[in-house]
């Protein structure tokens, strides 16, 4: 009977230690998350396509930009533009600090923006400008 005895106690030992360790992992749990300012969700930067030629891609579809990313005919390129117009790898967009900018990477038929040709310098992007790529004409969106 004592046997039996000690195996409750020590059941119940058991219990009340399993439930006193989940009480300590739950305490840090309850604390409150700290605070953050509220930032507005701001849309990306991105190409909307305004002429896709032979690209295959639908007049107003929106190609978003991250980073770096190279635009041409190639597979590899970020933003892929299958059109017989735009060279392999024909251009990069690039995020700086001072904002987004294009430039030609020694293409064909050249990067020009608004008209004017892009150069292999590149150009600054602020929003509206209208980019030539071959056939292929895209409008950039801050």
């Amino acid at each position: 009977m004592d046997e039996l005895l000690a195996l409750r106690l020590g059941l119940i030992a058991v219990v009340f230690v399993f439930l006193a360790a989940v009480a300590w992992t739950m305490r840090g749990g309850l604390r409150p998350a700290p605070t953050r300012a509220h930032t507005p969700a701001r849309p990306g930067a991105r190409f909307v396509v305004t002429y896709a030629a032979d690209t295959g891609i639908r007049a107003g579809a929106v190609l978003s930009l991250a980073g770096t990313m190279t635009l041409g005919r190639d597979a590899d390129a970020g933003i892929v533009l299958d059109d017989p117009s735009v060279s392999a790898r024909h251009a990069e967009a690039r995020r700086t600090p001072m904002g987004w900018t294009i430039r030609d990477l020694g293409s064909t038929n050249g990067t020009f923006v608004d008209g004017r040709p892009g150069g292999r310098e590149g150009v600054a992007l602020h929003g509206g400008e209208e980019i030539a790529l071959g056939s292929v004409v895209l409008r950039f969106e801050a």
